[in-house]
């Protein structure tokens, strides 16, 4: 058989596998891997997607349940916290941030970037400038000087921006590099009502640097706006020279006072009220005194008295002032002076300079004025320089003028005002009682102030403003559709806005995690926690 010839080719349409490709062969086998890869491209693109889907999920999944845990755990743990709007909370805990600033921390959804912010905060929803504008100045050495803030929180009560408690009323100072909290204390003339919820509530605070004559200091702010607030400064003695509130515990010591008269018995106890004293022996004749510590010269004394007595001298429960320690110019000690109400038939109200403890001393000024027995009183006795004034008041009406007018040895100085020299300073100041038999007298409150020459610190408020700080929230975690805290009572029934805070028992947050690109829906993740602390 004769064998092919090795340069022929096979014919067309040959099968055979010695053939070679045609072009047939190739555009079929271009369009077969065509198809291929085409069909290859969306199946990585499609799994592409996924895993970045998913990695978005969990990136979603993992800042929800980040901030979500934070919030949960630290409502659980907080003293007491508040909305103040949707997508906003403050949280109040029992330690601080380092700087003395109030323990609490602010968490706030910001609309815009939709990033939760926070920052540890030492505000209140809202603050008002308090200027204080010295008539006569305000020298160092007399600091910490109390001044008087008068304002309108019946007003803030009703508009639901402050307690009517008034425990969330601060003053703060502004001290050049932090704000410092000042103990503040609420009038304790009750006439006009100088009481929390008030047209008219009085507060007085200390002045932490002095002002010249006329000048001015701006640096005091009245904060306000913490509806789950308690527990303010109002230390009395952090305020004025020196503070006894009238309720000393029955049966105690006196507090630093100490009695200064010679006469016999025990005139005197404590109780719920203050200091009382009776007339235990019939032949006593003079004064029970007792004096404390304190410094003083330009002074004001305000106290609080009632009595039960009706007989002759037997109303007299008065104070001393510029009392001083036995010395060259006053051997026997007591030299200062008395300011006595009910003194003479109870009928005169009178000032005297005395220089023995327990003496009454000799007249200086006296007003015909007379106390009605179980009845509450007011008094004031001011010393400024030579001057000197004084007056007193039930408590159920508006404080009058000054009363007492000069005596034989007083000279007229002006309406109401006595001067005399016979003192300047003293190391004590006192109260002192009548020794009638049947006396029954009660000493309340006692308050010393520092003075300083008329017209006396003057206090103004500026415009309220929203939000008490100026400097930025810090991004915490991100970005969020919303913030919603709600919370239940102890049955599980809802509490609107979380108020009153002692009545929520449980708490639930829920966060709704977004996207950024939108590719991804939105992620809601909801926490609940019981309180730890009601």
């Amino acid at each position: 058989m004769p064998r092919s010839h090795p340069d022929r080719r096979p014919p067309a349409g040959d099968p055979s596998g010695e053939a070679g490709a045609t072009l047939i062969e190739v555009l079929v086998t271009t369009l077969l891997l065509a198809m291929v890869v085409g069909a290859l491209f969306p199946i990585l693109t499609i799994g592409q997607q996924g895993s970045d889907y998913a990695r978005r999920r969990q990136t979603m999944t993992q800042t929800g349940r980040v901030a979500l845990d934070k919030l949960i755990r630290e409502l659980r743990a907080a003293e007491s916290f508040r909305t103040l709007a949707s997508g906003s909370v403050v949280l109040t805990f029992n330690y601080g941030d380092g700087t003395g600033a109030a323990p609490t921390v602010q968490y706030s959804l910001n609309g815009a970037t939709h990033n939760l912010e926070y920052r540890w905060s030492a505000d209140y929803d809202y603050r008002e400038q308090i200027t204080v504008t010295a008539g006569s100045a305000v020298p160092t050495t007399s600091l910490p000087y109390a001044v008087a803030l008068t304002f309108n929180h019946a007003a803030l009560v009703t508009a639901g921006k402050s307690l009517a408690s008034g425990d969330d009323v601060r003053v703060r100072y502004w001290n050049g590099s932090s704000m410092v909290e000042l103990d503040r204390v609420l009038d304790p003339v009750v006439t006009p009502p100088s009481v929390w919820n008030n047209t008219t509530t009085k507060i007085w605070f200390p002045l932490q640097k002095a002002i010249a004559a006329a000048g001015t200091d701006n640096n005091y702010y009245l904060y306000y706006g913490n509806l789950n607030d308690a527990n303010p400064p109002a230390y009395g003695p952090n305020v004025f020279l020196d503070y006894q509130d009238g309720s000393p515990a029955p049966g105690t010591a006196l507090d630093g006072w100490t009695r200064r008269d010679s006469l016999g018995g025990t005139p005197y106890s404590t109780s719920a009220g203050g200091f009382v004293f009776t007339e235990p022996v019939t032949s006593n004749s003079g004064l029970y005194e007792l004096t404390k510590n304190v410094a003083n010269s330009d002074v004001e004394i305000f106290w609080g008295f009632w009595t039960t007595s009706n007989n002759s001298r037997g109303n007299e429960a008065g104070v001393g002032a510029r009392l001083s320690d036995a010395s060259v110019a006053c051997p026997s000690g007591g030299c200062g002076y008395l300011l006595v109400p009910g003194d003479g038939n109870n009928n005169r109200f009178r000032i005297y300079y005395t220089t023995a403890w327990g003496s009454i001393g000799s007249q200086i000024g006296s007003v015909n004025a007379g106390i009605t027995t179980s009845v509450n009183y007011y008094g004031r006795f001011d010393l400024v320089g030579s001057k000197i004034h004084g007056k007193y008041w039930q408590a159920s009406i508006t404080e009058p003028a000054w009363q007492v007018l000069p005596g034989s040895s007083g000279t007229w100085a002006d309406t109401g005002v006595i001067t005399d020299i016979s003192a300047s300073s003293g190391t004590h100041y006192g109260q002192i009682d009548a020794t009638t038999v049947s006396m029954n007298h009660l000493h309340s409150t006692m308050i010393v102030r520092p003075r300083v020459a008329d017209p006396e610190p003057a206090t103004s408020l500026g415009v309220e403003a929203s939000g008490a700080r100026t400097d930025a929230l810090t991004p915490l975690a991100g970005p969020f559709r919303s913030l919603t805290v709600a919370c239940f009572d102890a049955a599980g029934a809802s509490i609107p806005s979380c108020s009153p805070m002692p009545s929520v028992k449980a708490v639930q947050v829920t966060l709704v995690v977004m996207d950024a690109s939108g590719s991804v829906p939105d992620l809601t993740l909801t926490g609940e926690a019981l309180r730890e602390r009601p």
